[in-house]
């Protein structure tokens, strides 16, 4: 005899599907998170010894990232957080490789792939803005 209190009798709500806020904000937290990755990777190799300026734009991009709770982009004000730490991260970029080619660096398919995700961010907020800017 089955119990009165079973989870097979009671219905399933499904997952709401996801907005475009959440599609953004998980495109922005997954760009921050590989951006951030890359840039520590770069800061323990001491790649940036040679450029100071790309070192300062990673350490203002790191201290961006801690003001996103727990690594996640769950509103508009971690929205904002992301948006400053991928401008600060295309500024290192842009510090690195004036063409952002990488060709000359030995992390460049790797930098490149940042680039395109947190372009894909600034994007995002552009439009947000109304394409102001």
């Amino acid at each position: 005899m089955a119990s009165k209190n079973s989870k097979q009798d009671k219905p399933r709500a499904k997952a709401a599907p996801r907005t475009p806020e959440q599609k953004r904000w998980l495109r922005a937290e997954e760009a921050c998170r590989q951006a951030m990755d890359q840039l520590f990777a770069m800061q323990r190799a001491e790649r940036f010894a040679g450029n100071e300026l790309a070192g300062k734009y990673a350490v203002m991009a790191g201290i961006h990232y801690r003001k996103i709770r727990n690594g996640k982009v769950l509103g508009a004000a971690d929205f904002n957080a992301a948006v400053e730490v991928s401008t600060a991260t295309r500024r290192c970029l842009q510090q690195l490789d004036a063409t952002l080619a990488f060709t000359a660096l030995q992390d460049g398919p790797a930098l490149l792939a940042v680039l395109q995700q947190i372009d894909g961010v600034l994007e995002d907020y552009r439009q947000l803005k109304g394409g102001k800017n």
